[in-house]
């Protein structure tokens, strides 16, 4: 049976989102994503789904196959431009079992097509694989099934280090405030996230730098400088287009100079935070790593009296026996020297 595109998907593609693609080019982006993929399912993410399309903007697509399919390396990522419109098209080839494995591993490009794609063309009744949109559950509640894991705490703090340093090129070196704007609103939402991902909590898969600011005061606390959230808003749509803004009023500029101490307060939050809070998570780990030997160890039991042997008297004041002597009885129990031990230790005739 082949693929068809799904009319009624296809219209709804990005209407929640303030810039929907237009509906022609998206319909010859997914027709061509479909003939040279041969999937059996075609899944729509990124800005497009999002209703963020900028006049720069790519489609990109999820061409799932059928489990079981063998996908060579090469064949996993097909970029290529529609001969008519001009558009660049990626589409991620990948086999239904193996998209499954990777559905819930937070902070991948898997999540991020689980949590906002939408199918819009299907071979069968039923869909390979489905999204948050395509079952109807809500994006946080299928983002928030996932965790990041404890050890990309560092790794994401090393990155809004990055992003802080290009942003500072961006604004004093090449005058390009919208790509420095773009590299503040990174750096801002990593030093953000880490911090809640040093606590090891579940975390929504968000960009929107209001969402994750509730999410770390959730977990961590007011933060200890000024929040305001029209500044956030306007960061978040600058990150989200990419600094691409067809009529936007947002002086990029007075935006970056405002929230730039914002994002260095927040990078400094983070470095003193994470390390606190990794420590305190190994010492937790190997707390509960002791206990639990402990419960493990077998129960030593005192070893049985030997036959035979009277237990020592306890000592009175009548009854002490100093370090090396003998109890009369004892002494009578010993053989004379040379005498083999017999009843009432008779000598040998």
């Amino acid at each position: 049976m082949n693929p068809r595109i799904d009319e009624t998907a296809l219209a709804a593609a990005g209407a929640g989102g303030p810039n929907p693609p237009p509906a022609e080019r998206l319909r010859a982006a997914a027709d061509y994503a479909l003939n040279r993929s041969g999937a059996g399912q075609l899944i729509l993410f990124g800005s497009a789904a999002r209703g963020e399309f900028g006049p720069k903007s790519d489609f990109d697509f999820l061409a799932v196959h059928p489990a079981g399919r063998r996908i060579a390396a090469t064949e996993r990522m097909m970029s290529c431009t529609h001969p008519e419109t001009g558009d660049e098209i990626d589409v991620l080839n990948e086999a239904a079992d193996e998209a499954e494995k990777r559905r819930w591993l937070a902070g991948t490009v898997f999540s991020t097509i689980f949590a906002e794609g939408a199918t819009i063309s299907t071979a069968e009744a039923e869909p390979l694989v489905q999204t948050a949109r395509d079952s109807g559950m809500k994006v946080d509640e299928m983002a928030r099934k996932g965790r990041y894991n404890v050890d990309e705490a560092p790794k994401m703090l090393r990155q809004a280090g990055s992003h802080l340093h290009y942003a500072e090129i961006g604004a004093k070196y090449l005058n390009e405030w919208g790509s420095a704007c773009k590299e503040l609103g990174e750096s801002l939402e990593r030093s953000l996230k880490c911090v809640v991902i040093a606590h090891g909590s579940p975390f929504t898969y968000t960009h929107t730098l209001l969402e994750t600011w509730d999410e770390i005061e959730k977990v961590d606390g007011k933060l200890p400088f000024k929040r305001n959230d029209e500044a956030l808003a306007e960061l978040t749509h600058y990150a989200g287009f990419k600094g691409y803004h067809a009529g936007s009023r947002i002086n990029p500029e007075g935006l970056y100079r405002e929230m730039r101490p914002v994002a260095e307060a927040a990078m400094k939050h983070a470095k003193k935070r994470v390390p606190v809070l990794l420590a305190e998570r190994e010492r937790k780990r190997a707390q509960t790593t002791a206990e639990k030997r402990d419960d493990d160890t077998p129960i030593r039991h005192q070893p049985k009296q030997r036959r035979g042997l009277e237990q020592r008297p306890p000592e009175s004041a009548g009854n002490t026996v100093k370090a090396g002597e003998m109890t009369t009885k004892a002494r009578a129990a010993v053989p004379p020297h040379g005498a083999e031990a017999r009843p009432n230790h008779e000598p040998r005739p």
